[in-house]
């Protein structure tokens, strides 16, 4: 990729972008001057492309948590600038809360929410479809469907949002973020940004109970007419002919193309999709008037396929459809080549499946063991040898969550009995202590993870009066998404200096009176740490301290000790 400070950028014709790239440029191209989120695949691409690119005047970092990010983009744009929230599919449901309120009294300046989902829960705890959830937010929604398109896509996003004074949503897969195409255009020079400002308009963002209704009314009026618009946008095109008829939104399109290209001269009908929500339904039961049959391809809910059959009612139609819920579509999991192969051999009489279709090279990170020199490693290790001393593992219940930790599952200790959410392990394990059960409780809760949602929950631990032991491991940095930043870390993403938070001060904070720091590669004081932890009465803290060796070379400087 081209640096921002030496590219020339009329002359800058690469042959490919990643979709990850395309969407950076697109942000680039179109004058976003705040770019904030929390790590989280397939999103974090985006930002780690846009901070090697270093484009100038952009402001680009991470926050502790999707709420925290979402407000402070969201915040930005009322001050009439260009603002992108990043995040994956599961951060979205951390960010709901403020995301309903905010499609009631948006701002000037353009506000895009960048989601990325992960078909087939790669790198995630479930396989979340995003659509349902932002259609229900009842916010515009594009989603494209090749490398290229990304970059058309964010630059109408932003123009939209500033024209209906309403977040839009911009969806991607990790398929779409890590395939490449190439650069449809040559790449443009950031548009000139300008200055932000807050101009005081009374009752406008307050969103009080006095004007939900008003608010509310006018919001779907500005749906009825962007969905007006949607039916001419050329994201939506229909392609080939015949009886039968494909539907294919977003990446999921590329996917069914690069399928159908193994074995040309189909009598096929597709309609390509880009805007998801409000859905072009005049354009969606013209392409179906005179089809026998449509087959949906979409990942991940049969999001699309469930409204077909009302769009079909309402135009006077009968058309078979065909999709997940027919079992045409595996009913979860990542669409593959040879799945969609499968899916139009049922569909399609004269489909014959090509003789090779590319399998899927990707792997998940949670079947990788724990990296060598992981200080994880000697801290389970001497985790392991105390339970031994006190009863064994069935005398303990460990619960964890999202992070590098996951990754002693698949080694022959499978240290944890349950691990959910992003920053749930002291929640779930308080609830546990809180049952009364026999067993001793240990939650093991990673530092980003714990600035994330888990200090809260550590205070109402507390709080509660149970008895249980926290061991918070910090490795100076948010390893398992990219090696990102957090705010106990001595700098930004950037690599400039700041004061980090203090993980021993915020536990003390929450009232935890037995707080203990440790370097897990002294075993005999991380072990004597874990038994005066155990044998205290409430709730205790050891933080186990030492850097990822992968991503942290110097601990002092990265958390600043």
């Amino acid at each position: 990729m081209p640096a921002m400070e030496s590219a020339d950028p009329k002359a800058n014709q690469p042959p490919e972008l990643s979709g990850s790239e395309a969407l950076a440029w697109g942000l680039i191209e179109s004058g976003v001057q705040y770019v904030t989120g929390h790590p989280g695949s397939p999103g974090s691409a985006v930002v780690d492309v846009l901070v090697r690119l270093n484009p100038p005047g952009v402001r680009i970092e991470w926050a502790s948590n999707e709420r925290t990010a979402f407000d402070a983009a969201f915040g930005y744009s009322l001050a009439e600038a260009r603002s992108l929230v990043c995040f994956k599919s599961v951060g979205l449901n951390v960010a709901l809360d403020s995301l309903m309120v905010s499609n009631l009294a948006g701002g000037d300046g353009g506000f895009v929410i960048l989601t990325g989902d992960d078909p087939g829960g790669w790198g995630s705890q479930n396989e979340q479809d995003s659509r349902p959830l932002i259609a229900t937010a009842e916010i515009p929604m594009l989603e494209p469907s090749t490398p290229a398109e990304g970059r058309t896509v964010i630059q109408r996003a932003y123009k939209l949002s500033e024209r209906i004074k309403t977040p839009v949503a911009v969806r991607i897969t990790q398929a779409m973020a890590i395939g490449k195409g190439p650069a449809a255009s040559p790449l443009q020079a950031p548009q000139s940004h300008t200055l932000a400002r807050f101009r005081r308009q009374e009752d406008r963002w307050t969103v009080t109970p006095t004007f939900v209704v008003s608010y509310h009314q006018k919001l779907v009026e500005t749906l009825r007419s962007v969905q007006a618009e949607f039916e001419d946008w050329d994201l939506n095109q229909v392609e080939g002919g015949g009886k039968l008829g494909i539907i294919a939104p977003g990446h999921a399109y590329s996917k069914l193309k690069q399928v159908l290209d193994q074995n040309p001269g189909q009598a096929v009908r597709i309609l390509k999709l880009g805007t998801l929500f409000p859905l072009p339904e005049k354009r969606v039961a013209s392409f179906l008037e005179g089809l026998e049959g449509v087959l949906v391809i979409e990942e991940t809910a049969p999001y699309l396929e469930n409204q077909l059959p009302t769009i079909a009612f309402r135009a006077g139609l009968q058309v078979a459809i065909s999709g997940r819920n027919s079992g045409h579509i595996p009913v979860a999991g990542e669409l593959f080549p040879e799945h969609i192969s499968q899916a139009l051999g049922i569909f399609l009489p004269a489909w014959q499946a090509p003789s090779h279709l590319e399998p899927p090279r990707r792997h998940m990170i949670s079947m990788d063991p724990l990296c060598e020199g992981c200080p994880y490693s000697p801290g389970f290790g001497a985790l392991l040898k105390v339970m031994e001393r006190h009863g064994g593992r069935d005398a303990f219940v460990v619960t964890g969550e999202s992070g590098c930790m996951i990754r002693a599952q698949v080694s022959p200790e499978r240290i944890l009995d349950t691990k959910f959410a992003m920053g749930s392990s002291i929640g779930i394990a308080s609830g546990i202590a809180r049952s009364g059960i026999p067993q001793k409780v240990i939650s093991l809760a990673g530092d980003n993870a714990f600035l994330h949602t888990g200090w809260g929950q550590l205070m109402d631990a507390v709080q509660a009066g149970v008895k249980m032991l926290v061991i918070i491991l910090d490795n100076a940095t948010a390893a398992i998404s990219g090696g990102q930043p957090h705010a106990a870390i001595g700098h930004d993403l950037r690599g400039n200096p700041r004061k980090p938070v203090d993980l021993v001060r915020l536990v003390q904070a929450a009232g935890v009176e037995e707080v203990r720091v440790v370097d897990p590669h002294n075993i005999q004081e991380t072990q004597q740490a874990y038994e005066e932890g155990l044998a205290a009465d409430g709730v205790s803290v050891v933080i186990i301290r030492h850097p990822c060796p992968y991503f942290v070379s110097d601990i002092s400087h990265e958390i600043g000790t």
